[in-house]
This record gives C-alpha cells, sequence and structure tokens, in this order.
C-alpha cells in the first residue's frame, strides 16, 4: 500500500472544485444522515463514493454499448473461489 505525503494531500485539496448538492428528496435526506451518523462519516465522503459509484457505472454501460467491456472484478472484491 502505497502512503501520500502531506504536500501530496494538499496539492490534491487545491485541485478539487466545491460543489453544493441540493437533496430534494427527503427520503435520500434522512438515509444519508442515517449513514453518516451510523458510520461515523462525513456526509461529504459518502456523496463523493456514491458519484464515483455512478461516474463508475455510466463508463461501465457505456462500455457495454460499444463492446469494448473489460469485465474486470474491482479491486475491493474478493476473487470467486469457484473459478
Amino acid at each position: 500500500m502505497m502512503k501520500e505525503s502531506r504536500s501530496d494531500n494538499r496539492k490534491r485539496r487545491e485541485m478539487t472544485e466545491s460543489f453544493t448538492v441540493r437533496l430534494t428528496d427527503p427520503m435520500v435526506y434522512d438515509k444519508l444522515s442515517i449513514l453518516c451518523a451510523e458510520y461515523s462519516v462525513s456526509a461529504e465522503l459518502l456523496i463523493n463514493e456514491a458519484v464515483r459509484r455512478l461516474l463508475d457505472d455510466i463508463a461501465f454501460v457505456r462500455s457495454l454499448r460499444t463492446g469494448t467491456s473489460g469485465l474486470r472484478q474491482p479491486a475491493n472484491c474478493l476473487p470467486d473461489p469457484d473459478r
């Protein structure tokens, strides 16, 4: 596992943009609040992960449409023992 230095973290923060996300669905807001409290993480972290996964899903669907799907297993999944 590679560790990042503080200067790398500072550079990354400087390169990010700030967005305001308005949640119009009260159920989504409630679930987000519950997850934040349950796992002691910030809403920003959960929203970033959700957006990252959404973008990955969109890229996957686009690759299926173009026939360039490189079906690979996500890094956080264990390999299938039956294979």
